[in-house]
């Protein structure tokens, strides 16, 4: 217990605590009121019942948040030590809790759990004790239920249990979040929640969470690894090897320098800083220190990229549990996530993420090259034109409408769709079908970027495919419209009318707020230069584009074809792929082999 209590404490000095509350004040001083034994801050709002950014526990957060800035160097301060004593005897003493039963069984255990290890040896045994109370509900000594539970959710409740098994010294509880802990990493069979056999990664039932839940699942697990290494609980060598090929196989994909791809978090899109990739690079720099994981070049390489060092990863992916492609090369990260009866799209639920509709329609894109380009973009984006989705031109009311409810997300409604990748090419299609729309569409990935086929499109006018939506990169343009062979650049990428189907493209300046997306969050006036490129289809049902790096053309593309029964793309060095539809049947072709 020596050894994990040793590892807990140093891991604390490695995870600095960062909310709003945190990062508004400077200082431990400044808000800070003492009377008597008690300890507060002047502007958290102690009576908050929000069940979805709780003000209350930013108390703790602040007191971790201090601790980890001042370092061990808190030993020497004696009215820090008192003054931290002080705000945790406010704390055991009024027991804060909220309506969401997250914050009163994980939330508000893991920081006081740690805070409690931290400071324990200045507390009194009554103090320990009290404090012991509050933190057994989160433990699975009083919730044996949370061994039942799956991925992030589990991993929480773990860390919980271990550091009440280090308060309390109990070597049976502590072996039993060890075993927990090694049996949740395994791969996850059918529509299960957690790691995926292709590595993509489920939570809230079969919706793609590699980058929401996810990060949690991938970062705390990371850390629990750590906490376990070099006891008699440490989690064997099959359990990490596991765990290193779902960062390097499935998490790898999932994102692009310091953002992560939107399609991967769920209903967090609606969060400040939701897309970044920050939390993985931290983990990374854990689990390379640990010295105990076997492909420490590629750890170390994927590291680099989130960075912001040289980017040296290319690879393309078709993962079949999560219907989402993902291509990627040393100058971008593309991406298109299909729709299938099996498979839900994006959630919204505690009020969040309550325009993301349109996140659960097929063939959702996202094109990244510097990784910036969709970074909090959530305050500004038109949710009725998601990247790469064909849709109606609604209203945020009837977007808001149609996510009526809580804990909702919308599944595919045919079986249409599925995908293939190898040597730097994929292929992923669909059939198009929901709120009176249809159509078919199909991706095409190659070296150089990716070529979309749309045909037979109908539905409620108007009617519009978005090509993209991300913040404008670039020289400023009023409108341009984009006739066949016609181009414009964002960012790092270039877009190109393949068709006569013209492209919208525009530069817009857009004002909005967080709250837009999310009750929760604040409604401070957010302003950006959007670009959004799009295809009316009021005359016309089809569409053939491509989006390659901006340094390169089309010309390696000979010739596509765009039809219900056949959507194919031609490359001059001989290269080919196609779906095929007959028979009710359909089929991917490559180089004139079914795959």
């Amino acid at each position: 217990m020596e050894k994990i209590l040793e590892n807990i404490k140093t891991l604390f000095w490695k995870n600095r605590i960062s909310t709003k509350a945190t990062r508004k004040k400077a200082s431990w001083e400044e808000t800070l009121i003492r009377e008597g034994k008690y300890a507060y801050f002047s502007d958290i709002n102690y009576e908050c019942q929000d069940i979805a950014i709780w003000d209350t526990l930013n108390h703790l957060y602040r007191m971790q948040e201090k601790l980890c800035s001042v370092g061990v160097e808190f030993l020497k301060d004696g009215v820090l030590i008192e003054d931290m004593c002080a705000a945790l005897n406010f704390w055991v003493e009024k027991d804060f809790q909220n309506p969401n039963w997250w914050f009163n069984q994980i939330g508000t255990v893991n920081t006081l759990s740690t805070l409690v290890i931290m400071l324990w040896e200045y507390l009194t045994d009554e103090q320990v004790l009290r404090a012991n109370a509050i933190i057994r509900r989160g433990s699975a000594a009083a919730v044996p239920d949370i061994l039942k539970w799956t991925g992030a959710n589990l991993i929480w409740g773990i860390r919980n249990t271990v550091h009440h098994a280090v308060l309390t010294g109990d070597k049976k509880l502590m072996k039993l979040a060890a075993e927990r802990t090694a049996q949740e990493i395994s791969i996850a069979e059918g529509l299960a929640e957690g790691i995926k056999p292709d590595m993509s990664f489920y939570q809230h039932g079969a919706v793609l969470y590699s980058c929401g839940y996810g990060r949690s699942f991938t970062c705390d697990t990371a850390q629990l690894i750590v906490i376990f290494s070099g006891s008699e609980f440490a989690i064997n060598a099959e359990k990490t090897a596991l765990f290193e090929k779902f960062l390097l196989e499935g998490q790898r994909y999932m994102m692009r320098g310091v953002a992560v791809d939107f399609q991967t978090v769920g209903r967090e899109i609606a969060r400040p800083d939701a897309l970044s990739s920050s939390a993985f690079l931290s983990t990374l720099d854990l689990i390379i220190e640990l010295g105990e994981f076997k492909r420490t070049n590629e750890l170390k390489a994927y590291r680099d990229s989130l960075a912001g060092k040289t980017e040296s990863f290319s690879s393309t992916k078709y993962f079949p549990y999560s219907y989402f492609l993902s291509h990627n090369t040393r100058e971008f990260h593309i991406s298109v996530k299909g729709y299938h009866t099996n498979y839900k799209g994006s959630e919204w639920g505690l009020r969040e993420n309550r325009l993301g509709y349109n996140l659960n329609c097929g063939g959702v894109t996202a094109f990244m090259a510097s990784g910036r380009e969709y970074l909090n973009l959530n305050p500004l984006i038109d949710f009725s034109a998601i990247p790469g989705t064909t849709a109606s031109a609604w209203n945020e009311a009837r977007l808001w409408e149609a996510s009526e409810g809580d804990w909702k997300s919308k599944p595919g409604t045919n079986d249409e769709c599925d995908g293939w990748a190898d040597g730097g090419y994929g292929v992923l299609y669909m059939r198009l079908e929901h709120d009176e729309i249809s159509g078919y569409k199909s991706w095409f990935a190659f070296p150089k970027g990716m070529v979309c086929l749309g045909c037979a499109i109908q539905g409620p006018e108007p009617l519009y495919t978005t090509v993209d939506q991300a913040f404008r990169e670039g020289d400023s343009f009023f409108k341009s419209v984009l006739a066949r062979g016609e181009r414009i650049t964002n960012g790092g990428f270039c877009y190109v009318n393949l068709s006569d189907s013209p492209i919208i493209a525009e530069e817009k300046e857009v004002i909005g707020s967080w709250k837009r997306n999310s009750l929760s969050e604040s409604d401070e006036i957010v302003k950006g230069k959007v670009f959004i490129a799009s295809i009316d289809h009021t005359n016309s049902d089809n569409y053939a584009y491509a989006v390659v790096a901006k340094e390169h053309s089309c010309d390696s593309i000979l010739s596509y074809v765009n039809t219900k029964e056949e959507q194919r793309v031609d490359f001059y060095d001989g290269y080919s792929m196609a779906v095929k539809r007959e028979n009710g049947k359909t089929k991917i072709i490559v180089n004139g082999v079914i795959v």
